[in-house]
């Protein structure tokens, strides 16, 4: 059995600091991006964005000059690798391994969370670009409303909280999964719709299938099999793969479904499909 260590959060990752999105303006300035004026009302919108929890209004972003947010839109190109504004985004990519919108896929890619198309003046600010992977920044893309899908730089769980749940059945012998939301858990009405519309949007349910299929291959297929070992066994692995991954990734919320279903008298039909499972892995292996 492998030990989980790596901590690779979904849903939020660190907020970058206010200061260093303030800071940027300045660079922005001195490198003729945007005038005086346009640079003071950009850091009013700024300080407006973090305070509104990464949203801001159309009448807010029309308080910078039309040339001056076309030429921050035109100059978003500036922050790939050897060009002028890659500190930014070598800041945000820094230490933000998996995609915090599925846990699935490298943080390979930048998403401007609002879209710079509509808020060209937000294109280059770090509080509304978010590190994650290129399948989810073209799931993303424009077709939906931004506020349908979560910030994980302004998400506000209480610690402790369970709120992901994964749906266990057995159909043809294989452990079929699903995901929903708790909507107790989460206490806000607002934040259920938001999660469950950003879940449906990015095709989780799908795109998790083979992730979920290979994770209990290498994680509980190899653990034994014995129900009474099994159900011990799966109890540990849901403590460290919390620790290591948080409540709210989906390796954690398919354990927790495995250790309940274990638990009750589906136990028997679950230990045969899991040895099944693991007689056709073997196979494919061979």
């Amino acid at each position: 059995m492998s030990t989980i260590i790596v901590r690779k959060n979904m849903w939020t990752i660190r907020k970058p600091d206010l200061k260093d999105t303030l800071s940027d303006i300045d660079v922005f300035e001195q490198n003729g991006i945007v005038a005086c004026n346009d640079a003071k009302a950009l850091k009013c919108l700024v300080k407006q964005y973090d305070s509104q929890y990464g949203q801001v209004t159309s009448g807010q972003h029309s308080k910078i000059t039309k040339s001056g947010a076309d030429s921050i839109h035109r100059n978003y190109s500036e922050t790939y690798e050897g060009k002028s504004l890659s500190f930014i985004r070598k800041a945000l990519c820094e230490n933000v391994n998996k995609c915090p919108y599925c846990a699935i896929g490298q943080s390979e890619t930048l998403d401007h969370y609002m879209p710079k198309s509509s808020y060209k003046a937000l294109a280059l600010c770090r509080l509304n670009l978010i590190p994650m992977c290129w399948n989810c920044n073209r799931k993303k893309g424009h077709t939906k409303p931004y506020i349908e899908f979560i910030h994980p730089y302004y998400l506000h769980i209480p610690r402790g909280t369970i709120f992901l749940i994964a749906n266990i059945q057995i159909i043809s012998d294989q452990l079929t999964v699903t995901f929903s939301f708790d909507a107790n858990a989460l206490k806000s009405t607002n934040l259920l719709l938001q999660f469950s519309s950003h879940w449906a949007n990015m095709g989780l349910d799908e795109r998790l299938r083979k992730s979920v299929t290979d994770f209990i291959h290498s994680e509980v297929l190899s653990l034994s099999d014995d129900a009474d070992v099994l159900l011990a066994s799966i109890d540990i692995l849901v403590e460290k793969t919390e620790k290591g991954y948080g409540l709210n990734d989906w390796r954690s919320a398919v354990l927790r479904a495995l250790s309940q279903i274990l638990h009750s008298n589906q136990k028997d039909l679950v230990v045969r499909t899991l040895i099944s499972m693991k007689s056709k892995t073997r196979d494919i292996n061979i």
